[in-house]
C-alpha cells in the first residue's frame, strides 16, 4: 500500500525534529513521506543539523503547518508539533504529534462517491480529472469528514524519543505509531554517534525498523509488511571552511508491497497488482558544505541508488544560503533526479504476468525541484517588529516546487507530468 518511490528518501523529521519536504506527499505516500521516508532519511545521517550540533537537543517547542497541492488534484495539510526537554545533563526527551488531512477525488471514488469532470490526459486518452495516484480509501461511511468540503481521510501519528550521552557517545532512540482508516504502522529507530579527532570526524550508525498492517476497505483481507534500514554516515571537517559527508544505507522490505487500491486492465479483465514480496534498496551519497564567506555557504551533493528490482537513479542537489542580517537568512536550492525503470514494469500488459504494476513511479523518468527558504531569528530590542523581539523565537518558511515526468502516463489521470507545491510555516521557541 505505502510504497515510497526510489527517490523518496527526502524528508528528515524523526531524529532531527525538522520537516524539509522534498517529494510530493500523495495519499498513499503521505504516511510514507511524512513518516517512514522521513525516518529512513533521518537515519541516513542527519545532514540537516550539522556535525557540530549540540549533543543534546535544545529545550524547545516547534510547531509546523505544512501543505501539499498537486496537478493531480491532491491536497494534503499536515500540522505537526514537537517538544524537547532536557531532564538531566546527559538526557533529553522528545514528544511529537502529527495529523495528515487529505482531500482527493479518488478517495471519494473508492468509497463509491461520484467523480466529476472528464478530459484528455497528456497521452491523448480520455480520463477523469481526478487524482488517482493516491488510490486511497477514505473514511468509512463515505463523504468528507465534515460533509462540507472537509478532508476525505485523516491519519494521526504520535512519537516519543530519548537522547542519551553514554561514555562520550550520543545515543538516540525514537518510536512512532500512526493509524488511519485502513492502515496502522509502528516504527523503532536509533542512532549512535561517535565524535573523533577533536570532533573533526563524526561517525554515525543508524537503524530503523517499521511494522505495517494494511486492511483495505475494498478487500476482505489483512496483510503486513516490514522495512528495516541500516545506515552509516561519516562526516569530516576539511579546514575551516569545508565539510564532507559520506553516507550509505541498505534497506530491506518484505511482505505485501503492492497498492491494494490500484487495478490493472489486462484485455477485458481487471486484475490486482502483483509485486515481489521482497526488495533490497541501497544508496550511497556524498555531500560537501563549503563556506563562501562570513555570511554565506554552498552545499552540493550526489546520490546513487540501486535495488533488486533493477531500479537505479542519480540525484544531484545544491543549496545556497546567505545570512542577510542577524534576523534574516535566505536559502535557495535545486535538485534533479534521473531514474531507470524496474525490470518487470510495462506500460501495458497484454496477458497476465507474474509481476504486474501500474505504478509509474517504477518506470523510467526524471524529476526537478526548486526550494526557497526564509529564516527569521528573533532579536532582543527589535522594537520595530514586536513578533521578532525575543531571541528565543525563530520563524521558518519554505516553498518547494516539484515537477516529475515519467515515460508512461499515470494509470488513472493519464498524465506523464506531475507538478506539486509544498509550503511550510514553522515556529521554534527555545526555553
Amino acid at each position: 500500500m505505502r510504497i515510497p518511490s526510489t527517490q523518496e528518501s527526502k524528508n528528515i523529521r524523526l531524529i532531527t525534529g525538522k520537516v524539509l519536504p522534498e517529494q510530493p506527499v500523495l495519499k498513499m505516500e503521505a504516511a510514507a513521506v511524512v513518516k517512514r521516508v522521513m525516518v529512513v532519511c533521518a537515519m541516513l545521517g542527519g545532514v540537516v543539523g550539522g556535525v557540530h550540533a549540540q549533543a543534546l537537543p535544545d529545550d524547545e517547542l516547534q510547531v509546523n503547518f505544512s501543505s501539499y497541492f498537486d496537478s493531480f488534484h491532491v491536497s494534503v495539510i499536515y500540522p505537526n508539533m514537537s517538544l524537547s526537554k532536557r531532564v538531566s545533563a546527559s538526557t533529553s526527551l522528545t514528544g511529537r504529534y502529527l495529523v495528515d488531512m487529505v482531500t482527493a477525488a479518488s478517495i471519494k471514488q473508492n468509497k463509491g462517491g461520484s467523480v466529476t469532470g472528464t478530459g484528455l490526459g497528456d497521452d491523448g486518452r480520455l480520463g477523469k480529472k481526478v487524482d488517482a495516484v493516491t488510490a486511497a480509501s477514505g473514511r468509512s461511511g463515505g463523504g468528507s469528514l465534515s460533509g462540507f468540503g472537509g478532508p476525505d481521510d485523516v491519519r494521526q501519528e504520535v512519537g516519543l524519543g530519548v537522547t542519551q550521552i553514554l561514555a562520550g557517545r550520543v545515543v538516540t532512540v525514537n518510536s512512532i505509531f500512526s493509524k488511519e482508516n485502513d492502515y496502522t504502522s509502528g516504527t523503532l529507530a536509533g542512532t549512535v554517534t561517535q565524535y573523533l579527532a577533536k570532533k573533526n570526524t563524526t561517525l554515525e550508525l543508524g537503524f530503523v525498523h517499521t511494522w505495517d498492517r494494511v486492511y483495505p476497505k475494498t478487500k476482505n483481507w489483512t496483510r503486513t509488511n516490514s522495512v528495516t534500514t541500516f545506515s552509516t554516515n561519516v562526516s569530516q571537517v576539511l579546514g575551516k571552511g569545508m565539510l564532507v559527508q559520506l553516507l550509505y544505507s541498505r534497506t530491506g522490505l518484505s511482505g505485501y508491497l503492492a497498492d491494494a487500491y490500484k487495478t490493472i486492465s489486462v484485455g477485458v479483465d481487471t486484475l490486482d497488482p502483483a509485486l515481489p514480496n521482497s526488495r533490497i534498496r541501497q544508496a550511497a551519497a556524498m555531500r560537501f558544505s563549503y563556506r563562501l564567506g562570513p555570511h554565506s555557504s554552498l552545499q552540493a551533493g550526489y546520490r546513487y541508488y540501486w535495488d533488486t528490482w533493477s531500479v537505479s537513479s542519480h540525484t544531484f542537489s545544491g543549496t545556497y544560503q546567505r545570512r542577510v542580517s542577524p534576523v534574516v537568512t535566505l536559502g535557495f536550492g535545486l535538485r534533479t533526479n534521473i531514474q531507470k525503470k524496474a525490470y518487470f514494469f510495462q506500460p501495458v500488459y497484454a496477458t497476465p504476468q507474474t509481476y504486474m504494476t501500474v505504478d509509474n513511479k517504477l518506470d523510467a523518468g526524471f524529476s526537478n525541484e526548486i526550494q526557497f527558504k526564509l529564516t527569521l531569528n528573533g532579536h532582543d530590542g527589535n522594537e520595530d517588529l514586536p513578533f521578532l523581539s525575543d531571541e528565543r523565537l525563530q520563524y521558518n518558511l519554505s516553498l518547494n516546487i516539484y515537477q516529475r515526468h515519467t515515460n508512461s502516463p499515470d494509470w488513472f489521470s493519464h498524465s506523464r507530468n506531475l507538478v506539486a507545491t509544498f509550503f511550510n510555516v514553522g515556529i521554534r521557541y527555545r526555553f
